[in-house]
């Protein structure tokens, strides 16, 4: 359909332009985190509510971004929702809450997503984090940290990250 060439082809020029713009800010010790996944594949908030016991972030400061099929039809509670019904027809966002969420900063941002997805991708470069990791990959302009361990190896991920943010942290 004509309209999604015309969508992609927003999503591709914003992904290049967000790529541009990257500027990366001092690290700190993580006090919020927004962890990016593919609803389609998980949705079991549990692992990353771990992570955040794990790094000392209280529950407040912990945001989820699920990309789904069709938001209406989504079982997932706990997480911001996302779908290609997003981007207008002629490109932009259509959603006013997803717009205020992608210009909130975040200390830490956990990409937990290994499929290709422009969508996830776009969301991924547009948030503003300190901080952005994400599974070993090949897109590395989506993070700035790659941590090569299986996409379901939730301790593996967090017992590395700390050991990274312990030395980038001093």
């Amino acid at each position: 359909m004509i309209f999604n060439g015309i969508k992609r082809r927003w999503l591709r020029k914003e992904l290049q332009r967000l790529q541009k713009e990257l500027e990366r800010p001092s690290i700190k010790w993580p006090e919020s985190l927004v962890v990016i996944f593919d609803g389609q594949y998980h949705n079991d908030m549990s692992p990353f509510y771990n992570w955040a016991n794990e790094l000392n972030i209280k529950k407040d400061n912990v945001t989820f971004i699920a990309f789904v099929s069709d938001k209406k039809k989504s079982t997932i509670d706990e997480a911001h929702l996302i779908d290609r019904k997003l981007i207008k027809w002629s490109g932009g966002i259509t959603d006013s809450e997803t717009k205020k969420l992608l210009s909130k900063s975040f200390d830490l941002q956990i990409n937990h997503f290994n499929k290709e997805n422009d969508l996830l991708e776009y969301v991924s470069l547009a948030l503003p984090s300190s901080l952005k990791v994400a599974y070993g990959g090949d897109k590395e302009s989506l993070f700035d940290l790659s941590i090569g361990v299986e996409i379901n190896d939730y301790k593996g991920l967090i017992a590395e990250l700390k050991k990274y943010l312990k030395i980038l942290t001093q």
